[in-house]
């Protein structure tokens, strides 16, 4: 585990410092101070680790939102889904470099990678809480097909207004968009 972490840690820098398509995997080796073979123990090629680190990283930050909201008091599930998406909308405006490198991808990780990945049991447990306690008229189903598409909006969007810093920065575009997710869910 100890050297598939210093691989993971070596070709997320290196993919932040020089690019993914820039960077070869003797480069990542090299960096981890392991042998070529040792990467292919772990990871059958670049777009292997690429997706295990999406995957890895935006665990990472769900994480530290739920860690943000487990203690505290909300007067909906709504409210707490919201709390939880502002923590992740601030954290990535804090972490351009790492949105960059997670692109518009962290939406679907989140929703089906991780939730799938038993290493990330909490994540799973989190998704089927928000899911269960949150009241509206659409049915289990069109409820998880509306979260999905939350998620996509919010990552979409605040990708756009993060990075590119369009339509409008972000301080502009968070207010507009949670609110928008308010309305979504109390439809």
């Amino acid at each position: 585990m100890l050297k598939q972490n210093r691989l993971l840690d070596a070709a997320y820098n290196l993919f932040i410092e020089k690019g993914i398509t820039n960077t070869a995997i003797d480069e990542i080796v090299k960096k981890a101070g392991v042998a070529k073979g040792t990467f292919y123990l772990y990871f059958k090629d670049k777009e292997d680790i690429l997706e295990k680190l999406i995957i890895r990283k935006s665990a990472e930050i769900v994480k530290k939102a739920l860690n943000e909201i487990k203690d505290r008091q909300f007067s909906s599930p709504t409210d707490k889904l919201i709390c939880f998406m502002e923590y992740i909308i601030d954290y990535l405006s804090k972490n351009k470099y790492l949105f960059r490198f997670l692109k518009k991808d962290f939406s679907w990780v989140f929703f089906k990678k991780i939730t799938e990945n038993e290493e990330f049991s909490e994540i799973k447990a989190a998704k089927e809480t928000f899911l269960s306690n949150i009241k509206t008229g659409y049915s289990p189903e069109e409820l998880e097909i509306v979260i999905f598409m939350i998620i996509e909006l919010v990552s979409s969007i605040t990708y756009s207004s993060i990075v590119k810093e369009e339509p409008a920065p972000i301080e502009k575009v968070k207010p507009l968009l949670l609110d928008t997710i308010r309305k979504i869910l109390e439809n």
